[in-house]
C-alpha cells in the first residue's frame, strides 16, 4: 500500500474499545451550562513578546490543559483582549507541543508564530491542548472525524472559565481556528454569544461525509474511484458512529446547518491552492454567511499554503489585528495599545 502522509494516516487509527459518548449536538452544546474553574499549573516557557503559563480545567468529566500567552509591557486597565486560538490536526496527539527536538514546549514549532505574533500586538492568547493532546486526558476521543465534536466541547468549556484569567479583559474575546480547528471554533461560535469575533484560516468544511471522501483521495487525487471500490473511511466513520453509546444523528453536530446561530462576525483567510484543506470549503462558508446577511470578511491568497508562511502570514495576522481591532467596544478602545507593524518586532 502507497505510503500514507501525517494528515491521512490518522484516519486508519483503530476505533476506541469501548463505546464512547456521542458528541453533543449544536442545540445541546447550546443548553448546556458550561461552567469551568482554570487552575494554574506552572510558567512555561515564553517567547518574543510574551510571557507563558499553564493551566488546567475540566471537561466532561477529563482534566484538559491550556496554554496561556501573556503580552510584555504594561497592562491595560480592562486586561489584554483575548484570543481563543484553536490549533489544527495534530497525527499523534500526545505529541502536540513537542518541538522536533523532542521538547515539551507548548505550542511546538509548527504554530510557535501564532502567540508570539498575536501577542506583539496587545493580545492575550490562550491555546487549548483539546483532550487527548499532550498531557490532556482522553486520547480515546482523537480518533477520527468525530473528534472535532468533542474539541469544541472543550473550548466552550474553556470560555465559561476565563474569568480566572486575571490578565484577560473578558468583556473583549475573539477566536482563531486553522484547519480542524476552524471547525472546532465555528461550532463552538453556534453555542455562544460570549465571542465577539473569530478568524478562521483554512477551515476544514463541508459536512463530515464530505471530510471522509476528500481524505480518502488526498494522497492521490487522480486515482480511480468508483462504486466497485470501498471508501475506507466512509466506512470506518459508519463503524464510528455505529459503536457510540445512542444513536448518531450526523446532521445535529453540522455547523453549515446552524449557521442562523452565530452572533460572531467571521473573517476567513485561505490559499487557494491548498490541498490540506481544500478551498472551496472556505468559499461555501462564505457563500452561506451572504446567504444569511452575516458579516464576513474573506481573504484569499495565492500558492499552497495550509498554514501561512512569510508575507503571507504578516499579511492575515496584521488583517486579523486590524478585525479584531475593529470590534472592540468603544469603552475599552483607547486602553488597547496602539497596532504595531510587523518591521517592530
Amino acid at each position: 500500500m502507497k505510503r500514507l502522509t501525517a494528515l491521512a494516516l490518522a484516519w486508519y487509527l483503530p476505533a476506541a474499545a469501548t463505546a464512547l459518548p456521542a458528541p453533543l449536538s449544536i442545540d445541546a452544546l447550546r443548553e448546556t451550562d458550561f461552567s469551568a474553574s482554570l487552575q494554574f499549573e506552572r510558567e512555561l516557557d515564553g517567547g518574543p513578546g510574551y510571557t507563558a503559563y499553564l493551566v488546567s480545567y475540566p471537561s466532561s468529566g477529563l482534566t484538559v490543559f491550556s496554554m496561556v500567552a501573556v503580552p510584555m509591557g504594561e497592562r491595560p486597565a480592562a486586561g489584554f483582549p483575548v484570543i481563543v486560538a484553536n490549533h489544527g490536526f495534530h497525527p499523534d496527539p500526545p505529541r502536540y507541543g513537542f518541538t522536533a527536538d523532542g521538547v515539551d514546549s507548548r505550542p511546538g514549532d509548527y504554530y510557535r508564530p501564532i502567540p508570539e505574533l498575536y501577542a506583539q500586538h496587545g493580545f492575550l492568547v490562550i491555546m487549548p491542548d483539546y483532550r487527548g493532546h499532550n498531557a490532556s486526558e482522553g486520547v480515546e476521543y482523537t480518533d477520527g472525524f468525530l473528534a472535532t465534536g468533542y474539541y469544541s466541547e472543550d473550548v466552550l468549556a474553556l470560555l465559561s472559565g476565563l474569568a480566572d484569567i486575571k490578565e484577560a479583559d473578558t468583556g473583549n474575546v475573539f477566536m482563531w481556528g486553522h484547519s480542524l480547528g476552524a471547525e472546532v471554533s465555528l461550532r463552538a461560535l453556534l453555542a455562544t454569544d460570549r465571542v465577539g469575533g473569530a478568524a478562521l484560516w483554512s477551515g476544514v468544511g463541508g459536512e463530515i461525509w464530505d471530510q471522509a471522501y476528500y481524505y480518502q483521495r488526498y494522497d492521490d487525487r487522480f486515482a480511480y474511484d468508483g462504486s466497485d471500490l470501498e471508501n475506507s473511511r466512509i466506512e470506518e466513520l459508519r463503524r464510528d458512529m455505529a459503536a457510540l453509546d445512542e444513536p448518531y444523528d450526523w446532521t445535529t453536530r453540522e455547523p453549515l446547518r446552524y449557521l442562523n446561530y452565530l452572533r460572531a462576525s467571521i473573517v476567513i483567510h485561505h490559499a487557494v491552492g491548498d490541498t490540506g484543506a481544500p478551498y472551496h470549503w472556505s468559499e461555501r462558508l462564505a457563500k452561506e454567511l451572504y446567504l444569511l446577511g452575516h458579516p464576513y470578511r474573506f481573504h484569499s491568497y495565492p500558492g499552497p499554503d495550509h498554514f501561512f508562511k512569510d508575507e503571507t502570514l504578516t499579511e492575515a495576522i496584521e488583517r486579523d489585528v486590524e478585525y479584531f481591532r475593529s470590534l472592540i467596544r468603544p469603552a475599552d478602545l483607547e486602553a488597547q495599545p496602539e497596532l504595531n507593524s510587523q518591521s517592530d518586532r
